[in-house]
């Protein structure tokens, strides 16, 4: 009998496995629910969930007695499961910080890579190049940024408006991409925009892009166009914008980082892509005196350069051209002659802008993204000789901002 109750307690290899699962399965929750929580992920380059409020504190502030204190406790916690319900929030939060999330995510997408999976959260991976996916748009919105472009152009005879709609890497690479995917052609759609304006010149970025699609001219982690990318995007607008661009080889390069892991491996997490260098382009013969405001909506900051290099010390450093993104960024040069440039934009530009200001006395940035209001309150139209709409393709073609430039007499 002895014999028998020492066998019972033998600790074979299988329940020590199972012990093992046991601890893991266990501890992972526990310490999600204890351990201190962060309140971004840098590398998926997000702000992670909070926990949600039962409560509403606006009510239970102002409740008067039982039935107002009832009224103001969120009872879908119990009721509802809906996309914004209190229990779908609760697991958005343990999902955000949940612990070794990042750790888990990147497994998860290579076991799918392994697979064979190509397409990993709208990220194509082709050989060491990452690419945004472009494969739906609603015309609706496209035509009304369309149509707000040309009102605007409309209302303001005397300024030259012009529109760029860059391509992104998918257009570049469109030749190795897989045509079972349902990938749209950027080509087209811009084609179709173009053909839509009434009164604005538009700027053929593509053609210059492909006869250099073998260069370095997309990042490999991120979404936007490289510098070499945005010198070619340069070279392309010179003629409409009534400027001699500086030859490539006037340039002296610096190598800010040679880190950077942009949105697009935020998406996927994949370490086994290079990492970009982000490059800053100098003339040799010495560059224009610059004068940088940034208005974030409360408060304004000046720069004397248009390169932010505190942002190459964190992960998103694309943001050192320019600083990140703010309603109105107005830059200043010595270069004397008079003009000046409005330039409505998504993030595309930021990188662009370091070429165009050498040509330029005044530049301001515009982002609708973050302007509600006329936009006269903010800066003198009468000022601008010349007005560029600049977005990429992709962003340009889920745009609902744009035509807030409405607002604009």
């Amino acid at each position: 009998m002895a014999d028998e109750k020492k066998k019972g307690f033998k600790m074979t290899p299988a329940k020590l496995m199972i012990a093992l699962f046991s601890v893991v399965t266990l501890s992972i929750p526990i310490a999600t629910a204890v351990l201190p929580k962060q309140e971004r992920s840098e590398n998926e380059n997000r702000t992670l969930a909070k926990f949600p409020d039962l409560v509403n504190h606006t009510k239970m502030d102002k409740a008067e007695n039982l039935a107002d204190v009832i009224e103001a406790v969120r009872w879908d916690f119990i009721t509802t499961r809906t996309e914004d319900s209190w229990m779908d929030k609760v697991e958005t939060y343990f999902s955000d910080h949940l612990v070794g999330r990042e750790e888990w995510v990147r497994a998860k997408n290579e076991m799918e890579t392994l697979a064979g999976k190509k397409e990993i959260n709208g990220v194509y991976t082709l050989d060491n190049q990452m690419i945004q996916v472009f494969k739906e748009y609603d015309e609706e919105t496209v035509n009304a940024s369309l149509n707000a472009m040309n009102r605007f152009a409309e209302a303001h005879p005397d300024m030259q408006c012009s529109l760029m709609l860059a391509p992104t890497a998918q257009e570049i690479f469109s030749a190795k991409m897989p045509s079972y995917g349902g990938y749209l052609s950027e080509k087209t759609f811009i084609d179709d925009c173009y053909k839509k304006m009434q009164g604005i010149t538009t700027i053929d970025s593509l053609s210059f892009l492909n006869g250099h699609s073998s260069d370095y001219v997309f990042y490999r982690t991120d979404h936007h166009w490289t510098s070499l990318g945005a010198y070619y995007a340069y070279c392309a607008a010179a003629k409409t914008l009534g400027y001699s661009a500086y030859s490539l080889d006037s340039f002296n390069i610096e190598t800010a980082s040679s880190s950077f892991r942009g949105t697009l491996y935020s998406k996927t997490l994949d370490n086994s892509i290079t990492p970009d260098s982000i490059d800053y382009y100098h003339l040799a013969s010495g560059e224009p005196k610059v004068k940088m405001t940034v208005f974030d909506g409360s408060k304004t900051t000046e720069y004397d350069s248009l390169y932010v290099r505190s942002y190459l010390d964190v992960k998103d450093k694309y943001s050192s051209f320019t600083g990140s993104n703010s309603p109105i960024v107005t830059i200043e040069t010595d270069v004397d002659n008079g003009k000046n440039l409005l330039l409505i934009k998504d993030s595309y530009a930021h990188s662009l802008v370091p070429f165009l200001s050498k040509h330029y006395s005044k530049i301001t940035m515009v982002d609708m993204r973050y302007i509600n209001t006329d936009l006269n309150r903010f800066i003198d139209l009468s000022e601008y000789q010349q007005t560029m709409f600049m977005f990429n393709a992709v962003t340009f073609s889920s745009d609902k901002d744009l035509k807030k430039i409405l607002f604009t007499k």
